[in-house]
């Protein structure tokens, strides 16, 4: 006598589970046929490789700006404009800098992308719990969404590298660089405003319309959850680096 449970698909075999796209089709799909590629990753979410090869872009970015910078050019002003700050402090306080830039410029480029992707899939599966079409997202869905529509970086950290690597760019941060964004072309006197011009640029733009694909197509959500959470997160990160510019 047979003890086996009964397949669901009676006596067929039950269909073989989607296998989710490698990170070469990621990579290439992110640029050629995004719908389609959350598409499937709606079906077999995938994260890893992505992450990976983010991370150690990053990582190798921050260690050839690290090497190159003039962390006196790059703060010296801000420290001489802070009311606080004694004349006779500047100088320690850069040679500080100096040593511990690189040191946590790596740490935060290996384990600040993971967790910063990681609270975004947090508030992404936290709105699709009330804002989903059809069932809502699970976790591993919502970290692929957070993750693989960073893929489109990729050129950008390579041309900042690039950048670095073949002409001094004296005390510039890696965002003002490359000549991606309207700060590097237009220059104004106000800080704020100025550190607002360079966050309008061309792959942050890019990464917050695939984001929003990948939220509709991958997680699911509805047109509301999607925009909400595209752009909250993109408003905090603006409104911190105006904040933040002295």
């Amino acid at each position: 006598m047979n003890d086996q449970p009964a397949s669901l698909y009676g006596d067929q075999p039950e269909p073989p589970r989607p296998k989710a796209p490698g990170l070469l089709d990621q990579i290439t799909g992110i640029f050629t046929s995004p719908v389609e590629l959350f598409q499937r990753l709606n079906l077999a979410p995938s994260w890893g490789w992505a992450l990976g090869v983010i991370t150690l872009g990053a990582l190798i970015l921050t260690v050839i700006w690290g090497l190159k910078v003039d962390v006196d050019e790059m703060i010296r002003p801000a420290l001489e404009r802070n009311p606080q700050i004694q004349a006779s402090q500047i100088d320690m306080i850069i040679e500080m800098q100096k040593k511990f830039l690189l040191p946590f410029g790596i740490l935060f480029a290996l384990f600040g992308t993971a967790a910063a992707s990681a609270l975004l899939a947090l508030f992404y599966w936290l709105v699709g719990k009330g804002l989903h079409e059809g069932s809502a997202p699970t976790y591993t869905q919502a970290f692929s969404a957070a993750v693989v529509p960073s893929l489109v970086k990729l050129p950008h950290l390579l041309l900042i590298a690039i950048i670095c690597l073949v002409r001094p760019f004296g005390g510039l941060t890696p965002e003002k660089i490359a000549p991606t964004s309207l700060g590097y072309f237009l220059h104004v006197e106000n800080l704020k405003l100025h550190a607002l011009l360079y966050s309008v640029d061309l792959f942050y733009l890019a990464e917050a319309l695939l984001t929003y694909l990948a939220l509709r197509h991958l997680a699911r959500l509805k047109t509301a959850g999607a925009l909400l959470c595209v752009l909250l997160p993109m408003a905090l990160g603006i409104g911190l680096r105006v904040l933040g510019a002295k």
